[in-house]
């Protein structure tokens, strides 16, 4: 079929080529000129007479006068059809066959010639008639009428062969008739036809040209726009697509007596033999298994036998649906739950396949940051302390609700206030002690996290609280850093009390090992807490008369009970831990020693 790049125009209500000085032509030449050729693709430039238009009609009407001049012009074999008019082409019918249609557009792709489907068919050559043994210059060649030539009989009043009139524009030989007579042919009948094209041009004057086809069922009518010679050609063409229709003859009419048209390249064929097709073959692998909020790789394909271009449309189960010609190579599931997969594909000829699978996402618990506290001891009022607690966390489940509690290691756990990715809330507290701060956040599906805080929260009553201990305890191998293997006795001495109006306790502390030579010397006290049962402590000072280090001492009341401690210094740029009086125990009053000999006075106030 062949490409005309031209400009289009309207006439009326038809839709036609606008027909230039120049025309470049692009078909698809065929490999063969005999039956069964097989099309592919050439380009062939018509160029400009050297005569005027005038110049030309007078030569026509000379030749005319002297043997009934014709040409025409074509170099194309695969079809597109043209005509004019608003509705659609009709079905083959034997009457109303001047009906008027809709041009068609000639394009590069061939694959289907037009909208239309009776038109929209397929198919090889069979017969193609160049009339190459006649091209010689200004040469004239009557036929018989009729006259069969490559798969036509041609049935025209008189039927001729001109050769080429490179004045007028007509670069090979082509067959015509009279002036103003109409152009007619039949089929032969050993190949059904179901395929006809020609390359169109005109001689003389440019007249509307009509095109009547004739079927076993019935005809098609078209009206085409055909240009001068010395202009270029026109290539129409079609091929039927309807089961059990065929060709069996067209008529070429012309308006007015002062043109002639001529056919060039006449092409026959048949429909070629459609391969039944296959249905392609879906697989939406799986099944999955993911998590909320991480990407799950997806193995969404499909393979066709045919070769087709396959169009896939998705369902992934939370609400994600698409189409395209590439599934999704994955997909993020904002929640967990249980998904129903359908993948579809067709093949665009009929052919489509569906496969199922599923997905399973699990949930992912939030994940809460750190938080802190007041890094320096509290100080008891009579209205109490409340310390604001506040905490973000991140849940890759976004459609997840969350709940928090603070635990304020007093016995009471809080409800937190939950806003976005943030949980706050408060501790309040009303007697002196050392308090654990442990904060958690929920999701709607049971995942959560809990975080403790770096330290715990001291609140001293600066009112009062005094402590007296002295006395030793039995100092287990392990409990010096440098010293892992020696066991002894551990000997100490420790006041510590509020002056008032004071924050600060005031005292001291000493501590001897007789194993490893440890001697600890307090230089500073920095908080006590002090109940009527037991009291803690914590300074610093000095270990075998330097450094920089600091010391906890935990003291269980000996009144109602056996007196007990739980000592620990450490380095305080570094952290490492010198001495524990049980070392690995938490420390806290579950990990004091029984005294080996002495006294502990704690008075609250």
């Amino acid at each position: 079929m062949g490409l005309i790049t031209a400009p289009k125009a309207k006439s009326g209500d038809c839709e036609y080529d606008e027909w230039v000085d120049s025309i470049t032509l692009r078909t698809p030449p065929l490999s063969a000129s005999g039956p069964n050729a097989v099309l592919t693709g050439r380009t062939t430039m018509i160029a400009n007479a050297s005569s005027s238009a005038s110049s030309q009609r007078r030569r026509v009407r000379e030749s005319t006068d002297r043997r009934g001049v014709h040409a025409l012009l074509v170099a194309s074999l695969t079809f597109a059809a043209a005509a004019c008019g608003s509705d659609d082409l009709m079905a083959p019918r034997a009457d109303d066959l001047n009906a008027a249609h809709r041009s068609v557009v000639v394009t590069p792709s061939y694959s289907t010639f037009d909208t239309r489907s009776e038109l929209n068919g397929a198919g090889v050559v069979d017969y193609l008639n160049g009339f190459d043994d006649f091209n010689v210059d200004d040469l004239f060649f009557p036929q018989e009428s009729p006259w069969t030539a490559s798969g036509v009989t041609y049935t025209s009043a008189n039927n001729v062969v001109l050769g080429r009139v490179i004045e007028l524009g007509i670069q090979s030989a082509a067959i015509s008739t009279d002036f103003g007579a109409p152009i007619s042919g039949t089929f032969a009948d050993s190949v059904p036809a179901t395929l006809f094209g020609a390359n169109l041009m005109l001689i003389g004057d440019k007249v509307p040209v009509t095109l009547l086809v004739r079927t076993n069922l019935g005809g098609y009518s078209f009206n085409l726009d055909v240009p001068l010679a010395a202009d270029g050609q026109r290539f129409f063409g079609i091929a039927l697509s309807k089961p059990g229709e065929y060709l069996t003859g067209f008529q070429f009419s012309i308006s007015g007596s002062g043109s002639a048209l001529l056919l060039d390249d006449v092409a026959v064929g048949h429909k070629g033999a459609t391969s039944a097709n296959t249905d392609p073959v879906a697989s939406a692998g799986g099944p999955y298994v993911g998590e909320e909020g991480s990407a799950v790789a997806l193995a969404l394909s499909s393979t066709d036998a045919d070769g087709d271009a396959l169009t896939f449309t998705w369902d992934l189960g939370d609400g994600t649906k698409g189409t395209g010609s590439v599934p999704p190579a994955n997909h993020v599931y904002a929640d967990n739950g249980a998904y129903d997969i359908v993948l579809t594909v067709d093949d665009g000829r009929g052919g489509a396949a569906t496969a199922r699978t599923t997905a399973t996402i699990s949930n992912v618990a939030p994940s809460l940051g750190s938080f802190s506290i007041p890094s320096t001891p509290l100080a008891l009022t009579p209205a109490g302390v409340t310390v604001p607690i506040s905490s973000s966390f991140t849940d890759p489940g976004t459609l997840d609700t969350h709940t928090a509690a603070l635990d304020c290691g007093s016995g009471v756990t809080a409800q937190s206030e939950v806003v976005g990715e943030t949980a706050s809330s408060a501790c309040s507290f009303s007697t002196p002690g050392i308090y654990a701060i442990r904060l958690t956040v929920r999701d709607k599906d049971g995942g959560s996290d809990t975080k403790a805080a770096s330290a715990p929260i001291v609140v001293f009553d600066p009112a009062g609280g005094r402590l007296t201990a002295g006395g030793w305890v039995t100092s287990p191998a392990g409990a010096v850093a440098f010293a892992p293997t020696g066991a002894g006795k551990l000997t100490f001495s420790l006041t510590a009390r509020y002056e008032p109006g004071s924050t600060i306790p005031t005292g001291k502390a000493e501590l001897n090992l007789n194993v490893g030579k440890l001697e600890f010397r307090s230089t500073a006290l920095d908080w006590l807490v002090a109940t009527e049962t037991s009291a803690q402590i914590q300074g610093r000072g000095t270990v075998n008369g330097a450094g920089d280090y600091a010391f906890a001492f935990i003291a269980l009341d000996g009144q109602s009970t056996d007196g007990a401690v739980r000592i620990r210094i450490w380095h305080r740029v570094s952290g490492t831990v010198v001495y524990d009086s049980r070392p690995g125990a938490p420390f806290d009053e579950s990990g004091v020693t029984t005294l080996g000999g002495g006294s502990i006075q704690l008075h609250a106030r």
